[in-house]
């Protein structure tokens, strides 16, 4: 294959990964966004159930719903950490090893990421099927209760975002470019 060939494959692929790049980078943006919501909510009813024991209001659905938003948090924030690269790494240990082992660190965190992930989503079926019920006392307007599949959702989600990153990362890893920065405030 000649190199003028060579290089008109590489330019789509090019471009997808860094098209799917960018998409995975804006929907950890939303996911962080749906992340403050959930914290705000969760600040809110736990400020009704505040000011409402000085009036000796007090409302039963309250409770559970700032445990859901909780979960939600947390399982929304996994991605949304992961993609933002808020999370703990040890790239100055690595940076003072030298080109090879930022490269290396950068292999061993997708391939991790790949493993975990793929256990995660391989037990999906089994966690829906297992989750029956409904979690008690987080009333929908129509007066049933929220499904305990519902919890799970945001973080199969995550879960698979993370795993599409990290092939997104790995291919542009082998087509030689560079790891996104994290963002500095």
């Amino acid at each position: 294959m000649t190199i003028s060939k060579k290089r008109k494959l590489r330019e789509p692929i090019a471009g997808f990964l860094h098209y799917s790049d960018r998409v995975t980078w804006k929907l950890g943006g939303i996911f962080q966004h749906v992340c403050n919501f959930c914290l705000l909510v969760m600040l809110l009813l736990t400020s009704v159930t505040i000011i409402g024991r000085l009036f000796g209001y007090s409302a039963y659905w309250i409770w559970p719903w700032t445990m859901v938003f909780f979960v939600w948090l947390s399982f929304f924030g996994f991605f949304a950490i992961f993609i933002r690269l808020k999370d703990i790494r040890i790239d100055f240990v690595a940076k003072m090893m030298g080109n090879f082992l930022l490269t290396a660190t950068r292999i061993i965190s997708n391939f991790t990421a790949f493993a975990l992930t793929g256990v995660i989503l391989k037990t999906g079926p089994l966690v829906f099927a297992t989750s029956s019920g409904v979690v008690d006392g987080a009333i929908l307007p129509g007066g049933n209760e929220l499904f305990r599949q519902a919890l799970s959702i945001p973080l199969f989600l995550s879960v698979f975002l993370i795993f599409l990153s990290s092939i997104i990362d790995t291919l542009k890893m082998a087509f030689g470019f560079p790891e996104n920065k994290p963002e500095q405030n």
